[in-house]
């Protein structure tokens, strides 16, 4: 009787464990992507913002 560990390879096979973490790691890397995408836009729209109060001294 086969294990639930040989049945389970089986079916997922080797290609699969070449795969599945290299989907994993690009999911991780454009997520670290549109972070830092999404933080520099909110950068440069506050400081669209504020820019014309950096002379008065209001900011």
């Amino acid at each position: 009787m086969k294990t639930i560990h040989e049945r389970v390879q089986k079916k997922i096979g080797p290609t699969a464990k070449v795969v599945i973490p290299i989907i994993g790691a690009v999911i991780v890397v454009a997520g670290a992507v549109a972070y830092i995408c999404m933080k520099l836009a909110d950068e440069m729209r506050y400081h669209e913002k504020w820019k014309d109060y950096d002379e008065c001294g209001w900011h």
